[in-house]
């Protein structure tokens, strides 16, 4: 009951560190490019037929890092445990892609037992927009789509803006709250929040930030 707990485990050793992510205008760590503060963490999932574990975070391994002017090529990674956490296998990367790829979140799907993780992505040709994603499958072989209709744009913000010399308006805050969870039938239900709507009220094509959602059978 919380009385006596086990020693910590390493499940994997991310590229997180001071001189990993450039730093925004209040010193938070963002992407190259951007304004808006970034956390590498996921969440941990557990498979409930099996008892598998399953664990997501990003980081910047593939990018340049470990320098005092990093340049985000950031990825997201899962880790999986058969024997409850004790051991961990190695990273696999679950977007091939070249973009930029953060805020992960991952469930499994009770019916399958397949592994479904929701990201965002730099996947567009224009590296100022960002898409939400959904990769199905198991560590390696994962298969991916687009959830998002309309890319984000966190460039014009209306809010949070960074008033930096170079991006006056890029949103310092976007919303680090994407989650997916899967219902007993399957069907994935993904939340995300996004900068795809411009406001009217100003005619200055500044973009606002709302809550989407889309459910995936």
């Amino acid at each position: 009951g919380g009385a006596t707990w086990s020693d910590p485990v390493i499940a994997a050793r991310l590229e997180d560190g001071a001189h990993d992510f450039p730093k925004n205008v209040n010193g938070r760590q963002t992407l190259t490019g951007m304004q808006f503060r970034l956390a590498t963490i996921g969440n941990v999932a557990v498979d409930p037929n099996s008892g598998d574990l399953y664990l997501t975070f990003a980081d910047n391994r593939n990018g340049i890092h470990d320098v005092h002017n990093p340049v985000t090529n950031s990825d997201v990674f899962i880790v999986s445990s058969t024997d409850g956490g004790a051991t961990w296998s190695a990273p696999d990367q679950v977007d091939p892609s070249t973009g930029d790829e953060w805020f992960p979140w991952v469930d499994v799907d009770p019916t399958t037992g397949d592994v479904g993780i929701t990201y965002q992505s730099r996947n567009e040709a224009d590296p100022d927009l960002y898409n939400e994603m959904l990769a199905v499958g198991s560590p390696g072989a994962f298969a991916i789509s687009q959830v998002s209709t309309t890319p984000s744009d966190p460039v014009h913000a209306v809010f949070f803006k960074a008033h930096a010399k170079h991006c006056f308006a890029c949103a310092t805050f976007i919303g680090d709250y994407n989650r997916i969870a899967y219902g007993s039938d399957g069907t994935a239900h993904i939340a995300w929040t996004d900068m795809r709507k411009v406001y009217a009220g100003d005619g200055k094509g500044r973009h606002l930030q709302f809550i989407f959602y889309r459910h995936v059978p």
